[in-house]
C-alpha cells in the first residue's frame, strides 16, 4: 500500500489518501495502517477493483453474520466505513456495493476483499479516539458514545 498524509481544515486532523495494489486485502491493510499511523478514528471511503469479496448481513436472531463469497472481477462502486478501537486493536467497519460484469450489484458488510487492479481510499482522520464496547443485547461491538 502507498499513501500520503494531507493537512485538513476543520475538525479533522488529517486526510490520508491511500492506494492499494494487486493482491492487497482491504480490511487487513486498513488495520495495519491504523496501527502504524496511530489513527484514533477515521471516516473511510473507497473505490476500485477487486477479484474476491466476502459480504455479510448480521442476523439478529442467530446473532451471527450470514456470508456471501464472490470470486470474479468486480468494481467497488461504493465503499464507506470507519475505523475505531476495541481495546488495543483497531476495528475496521466497512460496507460496500460491488458491480459485477453484467452490471448487477451485491452489497453488504465487507468482511474481506482482495484488490485485483487498484483500490483508492480516503481516510478523514479525527484527533479523538473512537472506541467500541460489547453490547450484550445485540451480540455486537458497538460504538461507545456518550
Amino acid at each position: 500500500m502507498r499513501y500520503t498524509r494531507l493537512s485538513a481544515a476543520g475538525p479533522a486532523r488529517d486526510l490520508i489518501v491511500a492506494r492499494l495494489a494487486i493482491g492487497d486485502e482491504i480490511v487487513e491493510s486498513l488495520r495495519s495502517l491504523a496501527k502504524k499511523e496511530e489513527i484514533p478514528a477515521a471516516a473511510v471511503t473507497g473505490l476500485g477493483a477487486i477479484s474476491e469479496v466476502t459480504l455479510a448481513l448480521y442476523d439478529r436472531m442467530t446473532r451471527s453474520y450470514v456470508e456471501t463469497h464472490l470470486t470474479e472481477e468486480m468494481e467497488v462502486a461504493s465503499m464507506v466505513g470507519n475505523i475505531s478501537w476495541l481495546g488495543d486493536e483497531p476495528v475496521v467497519h466497512l460496507h460496500g456495493v460491488v458491480s459485477r460484469r453484467d452490471a448487477t450489484t451485491a452489497a453488504g458488510h465487507i468482511m474481506r476483499a482482495v484488490v485485483s487492479v487498484t483500490l483508492e481510499l480516503m481516510l478523514v482522520v479525527y484527533p479523538e479516539r473512537l472506541a467500541r464496547k460489547p453490547d450484550a443485547a445485540l451480540g455486537l461491538n458497538l460504538l461507545d458514545l456518550p
